[in-house]
C-alpha cells in the first residue's frame, strides 16, 4: 500500500509511506493500493492503556444500575454478567470491541480482567483472533484479601502480561498496603510489569498512591508501574498533592487517567456542588509525570456508553482539568508516545523498517483532529488496515475539507 501526500508529525512538507509486507519500507516495490492522504497529518496508531474489554458491551446483561455508582457496577458485574460469560460469547465480544477501536485509530490496548469465573484466562486466549496488540492485566476486583483470592492470584500472574491491584478495595487501609507490596512481590518474582486501580474514590484520606510510589522507589521499578484513575486526588489538599508529585517524579511512576467514565462515575455521592472526580492530568503533565489516557469502560455495568475514540477521550481530559489552546498539541501525546511508554511499548512510532503502526486523521493538524474527533481517514497496522471514507455535502456540494479543517 502506498499513502502519498501524507504530513507525517514532526515533519515539514508532504510524504509518502509505503507498506510492504506490514512492514514501513523505503519505496514499494509491488503494485498495490494508493491512498491519497490529501495533506492530512499521520500520528502513531493510537493507544488504549486503561480498558475492561472482557466483560465491554455487556450492558443486557443484568440487572440496570440504578444508582450509576462504581460500587454498584462492581456488584453487577460480579452477580449478574461474569458468570454468563463463556469463552464463545468473551471471543465474539472481543472482536466486536477491538474492531470498533481499531475503526477508531486504536492499535494497542491494555485490559485489566478479573480472574474470577476464568475471565481473564478467555481474554488471554481470545486475544489471538483480534488485529490488535492487546496486553492483559490480572485484575484482583474488588479485593485480593477483601475477597481471600491471594491464591487465585497468585496463579493467573503467571499467564497475564501486567500485575493489577486495587488497594482502595481491600477491607482496611493496612489490608489495602499489604495488597501493594504483593502485587510488587509477584511482578518481581513473574519480571512483569504493574498497573493498578489506585485511589479511585472521591475520599481525600485514600492515599495508596503514596504506597505505590514508595514500593517503585524501593524495587526500582517506576518506568514498569502505572498508577490508574487516582480519581482522589481531585480531593487533595494542595500542599499533600504537591509533596506526593515530587516522590512520583523522582519515582518515574506512569499514571493512566480515564476522564469520560471517571466524570461519570465520580462525585455521585455528593449533593451540590459536585466534585469533578478526574486525576490532576495537567498539574502531573507540567510537572513532568508521564500521564496518557485511556478509555475505561464501554457499554458496561459501569459505563453503558463509549465508542472507543482517543480524540473524544482527549477531548474531555481537555474540557475537565481546564486547559488552555496553547496546550492541545500536549493531549495528542498523552493518546500516543504516553501511553506506549506507559505500556513499555518497543519499536513504537513511525519508522522505515518498523512494523506499519500509524493513523491517517481526517484532519490536517492535531488541533482539528481533537476539535473534531472524527475517526480516521485510514488505520494501519501490520498487515490490517481500516479505511474511513467519510464525506459531507450540501446540496450537492463537497464541504468535507470546511467540516474537517475549520480553521484553515
Amino acid at each position: 500500500m502506498l499513502i502519498k501526500n501524507a504530513r507525517v508529525i514532526g515533519k515539514d512538507g508532504l510524504f509518502e509511506l509505503c507498506v510492504e509486507e506490514g512492514l514501513l519500507a523505503s519505496g514499494c516495490k509491488k503494485d498495490g493500493s494508493i491512498f491519497d492522504a490529501e495533506g492530512r497529518l499521520v500520528v502513531p496508531g493510537f493507544v488504549n492503556p486503561h480498558s475492561h474489554l472482557g466483560y465491554s458491551v455487556t450492558l443486557r446483561y443484568g440487572k440496570p444500575n440504578q444508582s450509576g455508582t462504581l460500587h454498584e457496577g462492581i456488584i453487577r458485574n460480579l452477580e449478574d454478567v461474569i458468570p454468563k460469560l463463556t469463552c464463545d460469547d468473551v471471543r465474539r465480544r472481543l472482536k466486536k470491541i477491538t474492531t470498533l477501536m481499531f475503526v477508531n485509530g486504536v492499535t494497542h490496548v491494555r485490559t485489566h480482567e478479573p480472574f474470577m469465573n476464568g475471565l481473564m484466562y478467555k481474554v488471554h486466549k481470545a486475544r489471538e483472533e483480534i488485529p490488535l496488540d492487546l496486553q492483559v492485566v490480572a485484575f484482583p476486583t474488588p479485593g485480593v484479601y477483601r475477597y481471600e483470592i491471594e491464591e487465585e492470584f497468585r496463579k493467573a500472574s503467571l499467564m497475564a502480561d501486567v500485575i493489577g491491584m486495587i488497594p482502595h478495595g481491600e477491607r482496611t487501609f493496612m489490608e489495602g498496603v499489604e495488597s501493594v507490596k504483593l502485587a510488587f512481590s509477584l511482578a518481581k518474582e513473574n519480571n512483569k510489569m504493574i498497573d493498578g486501580h489506585v485511589d479511585e474514590t472521591d475520599d481525600p484520606n485514600s492515599r495508596f498512591t503514596e504506597e505505590v510510589v514508595k514500593e517503585a522507589i524501593r524495587n526500582g521499578m517506576g518506568e514498569k508501574v502505572t498508577i490508574s484513575h487516582m480519581t482522589a486526588s481531585h480531593s487533595y489538599d494542595s500542599w499533600y498533592f504537591d509533596k506526593l508529585m515530587s516522590m512520583m517524579v523522582s519515582s518515574k511512576v506512569n499514571v493512566v487517567s480515564n476522564p469520560i467514565v471517571s466524570m461519570h462515575l465520580q462525585g455521585r455521592y455528593d449533593s451540590y456542588p459536585k466534585r469533578r472526580g478526574v486525576a490532576r492530568i495537567r498539574q502531573m503533565m507540567k510537572a513532568g509525570i508521564n500521564v496518557a489516557l485511556g478509555t475505561d469502560n464501554i457499554a458496561d455495568m459501569i459505563y453503558p456508553l463509549g465508542e472507543g475514540n482517543m480524540l473524544r477521550v482527549a477531548q474531555e481530559a481537555f474540557l475537565v482539568d481546564h486547559f488552555v489552546s496553547e496546550e492541545i498539541y500536549s493531549l495528542m501525546n498523552m493518546i500516543t508516545w504516553n501511553g506506549a511508554k506507559a505500556m513499555s511499548l518497543n519499536n513504537y512510532g513511525i519508522g522505515e523498517g518498523r512494523k506499519a503502526d500509524f493513523v491517517v486523521l481526517n484532519a490536517r493538524s492535531i488541533y482539528e483532529a481533537i476539535r473534531s474527533a472524527l475517526p480516521p481517514a485510514l488505520v494501519v497496522y501490520g498487515k490490517h488496515y481500516v479505511v474511513n471514507d467519510l464525506k459531507f455535502s450540501i446540496d450537492g456540494n463537497d464541504v468535507t475539507g470546511l467540516v474537517e479543517n475549520l480553521t484553515d
